[in-house]
């Protein structure tokens, strides 16, 4: 029985083998534009969080090494603990450069040279000639002055030398990596990915940055840098103000940008219940003729849930764990609902209170419904029997046990289908309800104990 999703497992004789979002061809494309753009070059993969970004660029460096090219991987948000994310990023790739230095002399002293002036940078921080490189979108002339100032008055002092040795320390760094480079990727760009930019500290997050742009402008160095666009405005935005033009400012660093394709969500969650081990679970129970159609049910409910709720691949993994794991508190002969099911612990995250609400005794139906309105429009509602058949259990399921009273939502219901003057569609769409309502006596209390045993547990996995 499997309760939760484990991490891709990349083959490195077949990364693709594995790839449930069909990322071949665009990472396919993109290794050729690599291959061919000049480089220096700074490629973006913009995608908010939660879209599989880490995933994409995994496979993709896994691709790029089965073809001969260098690369490697780098996880800033892993790494902001430190004060100068060069001494970050020189430490984590020393590792993962050994392949490309090789057993070369001249390749291991130019990797020694290159270190030894990127410890001679991090020392002194980043100098004013990055800065004024950088900071043309906010006022420029005012820091060139200010930076000319404190050096001119300073002649006497240490900071012109400091100055002038961090200068020539920069051009050493340059001239070391720009020798590895050519000695050991045999005429081939080296790419370089640099993932979750966008978690990381506002400050560290610039300052990589800065230095991804003025520290390896180098020949032969492609850094793809996977990123949500937006929130990394925000982060720019809380250091240098809301008034920034973020969008200017990250132009200073992106070369070009690539949005990620949105996914086959129904291959996707057709894979996903394959990886719970849900058709297992739903294979015996469909001996039962009242319970055969719950997998069915399930998988349409949470497509169509995913769809309109333009749910993230991390939410979708995340409330299909937690289905699963309300589901396998089932007998096997038992009533789960699971088209209810999936439509109340979907609420249940997204809109608590309208949920805390509904399983109250005292509330009706109605809020929660107009709600389901609202999150699929008519137009789609009317022609999906799973929307019917969610607001079929909603309605039975808060059936006054007396049967004394009958829900105003089911009244309305009754009065549509015996209305003709109005269209095919609205009266099927109403007859479905109001056969699910006479067919089903939905056990509220009983499913909210499932739902409600899910606030034991807590889901885990950071990874994008």
């Amino acid at each position: 029985m499997n309760l939760k999703f484990e991490s891709i497992k990349i083959d490195p004789s077949n990364p693709f083998k594995n790839d449930l979002l069909n990322r071949k061809g665009e990472i396919e494309n993109l290794s050729s534009l690599v291959c061919n753009v000049n480089s220096p070059a700074v490629l973006a993969i913009d995608s908010r969080w939660g879209t599989g970004k880490t995933t994409f660029i995994k496979l993709w460096e896994q691709h790029l090494k089965q073809e001969g090219l260098e690369s490697l991987y780098f996880n800033a948000w892993e790494t902001d603990f430190s004060e100068d994310p060069l001494v970050a990023f020189l430490g984590e790739i020393n590792e993962c450069l050994k392949t490309l230095i090789g057993a070369s002399e001249g390749s291991k002293l130019a990797w020694s040279k290159t270190k030894a002036a990127g410890k001679q940078i991090a020392k002194r921080g980043i100098p004013a000639l990055i800065k004024i490189g950088t900071a043309g979108v906010i006022d420029a002339d005012q820091i060139v002055e200010d930076e000319l100032s404190k050096a001119m008055g300073s002649l006497a002092g240490d900071t012109l030398d400091d100055y002038l040795q961090q200068k020539n320390a920069i051009t050493e760094f340059h001239k070391a990596l720009k020798e590895l480079i050519a000695i050991s990727s045999n005429g081939k760009p080296v790419v370089i990915f640099v993932d979750e930019l966008d978690r990381c500290r506002p400050t560290y997050a610039i300052a990589l940055l800065e230095r991804v742009k003025h520290l390896f402008n180098i020949e032969g160095l492609v850094f793809v840098l996977a990123l949500d666009k937006t929130q990394l405005g925000h982060s720019i935005g809380s250091i240098y103000g809301a008034g920034i033009d973020s969008n200017g400012y990250l132009r200073r660093f992106i070369d070009f940008e690539y949005q990620l394709k949105p996914p086959e969500l129904k291959t996707y969650i057709n894979s996903l219940f394959s990886a719970l081990a849900l058709d297992e679970f739903f294979e015996p129970r469909a001996k039962y003729n009242e319970l055969k159609y719950d997998k069915a049910h399930l998988e349409n409910v949470f497509l169509m849930l995913a769809e309109n709720y333009n749910l993230t691949l991390r939410e979708i993994e995340q409330l299909l764990a937690s289905i699963n794991l309300a589901l396998r508190t089932a007998k096997e002969n038992e009533y789960i609902y699971s088209a209810l099911m999936a439509f109340l612990v979907i609420t249940k995250n997204m809109e608590p209170d309208i949920y805390k609400r509904y399983i109250s005794e005292s509330t009706s139906d109605s809020e929660i419904i107009e709600y389901l309105y609202k999150i699929v429009p008519d137009e789609k509602r009317e022609e999906n029997f799973e929307c019917a058949l969610i607001e079929g259990f909603l309605i039975s399921a808060k059936r006054d046990k007396s049967h004394t009273e009958e829900s105003k939502s089911l009244t309305k219901h009754k009065n549509i289908v015996g209305n003709e003057g109005l269209s095919y569609k609205e009266k099927l769409y109403s007859e479905h309800i109001v056969d699910t309502v006479r067919l089903h006596r939905v056990d509220l209390e009983n499913l909210v104990k499932r739902i409600e045993l899910l606030t034991q547990f807590k889901f885990t996995g950071d990874n994008d």
